[in-house]
């Protein structure tokens, strides 16, 4: 049997033009997305890890949310 973890609450913050910060309900950090002009939304986990990126800032908050999920 394989157990699914659900994914923290989420709270995403503009932190600077171009700068998104998700946190959990604490406050703690748990990645942001960064927006390169030519390329899209970077994505990068709470421990550095780079997750991808995406085409929409949608996408890059989808991305960062499925990778919280155990």
């Amino acid at each position: 049997m394989t157990e699914t973890l659900a994914a923290p609450s989420i709270a995403w913050r503009t932190a600077q033009s171009g700068l998104w910060v998700a946190s959990d309900s604490s406050g703690r950090p748990l990645g942001i997305v960064t927006e390169k002009w030519v390329h899209g939304f970077v994505v990068t986990g709470r421990t550095g890890r780079h997750l991808g990126t995406f085409p929409s800032l949608e996408a890059a908050e989808a991305a960062l949310e499925e990778s919280l999920v155990g």
